[in-house]
């Protein structure tokens, strides 16, 4: 119960990540790709997005590729989109918080990716104790 609950929240925050990525390009407009971190944050953030609800539903790609690897490259493509937002900006100091919060999440999702989330879950999410 509690990791269909994880994968449906996570579809939940993916559903939320391709909201916020299409309205950044609907707002910005053809100014988005005159915007480099711009055009690649809308990218990793609908991609993000795309990735966390794969995982939360059943079906063809999550039959050939684990639920906990594409939630994993969600993790990872949402932390790279966070400090993209202060690149380039005068306030430095975001851009280190973002980045280090952003690191975090990516090294979450790493983990989720190629260890089946054993060091942030506990326990290895690929073997059946059951």
């Amino acid at each position: 119960m509690n990791e269909r609950r994880n994968r449906l929240l996570g579809g939940v925050l993916g559903g939320f990540l391709l909201v916020v990525a299409t309205t950044v390009v609907a707002l910005a407009g053809a100014d988005v790709l005159a915007s480099p971190a711009l055009l690649v944050q809308a990218t990793f953030l609908g991609t993000a997005g795309v990735a966390d609800v794969v995982a939360a539903t059943d079906g063809r790609l999550t039959a050939r590729w684990a639920w906990y690897r594409w939630r994993g490259l969600g993790n990872v493509l949402l932390g790279l989109s966070l400090p993209l937002a202060f690149l380039g900006g005068g306030e430095t100091w975001l851009l280190a918080v973002t980045a280090v919060g952003g690191l975090s999440l990516s090294a979450m999702g790493i983990d989720l990716l190629v260890f089946a989330g054993r060091y942030t879950r506990g326990g290895r999410l690929d073997r059946d104790d059951g």
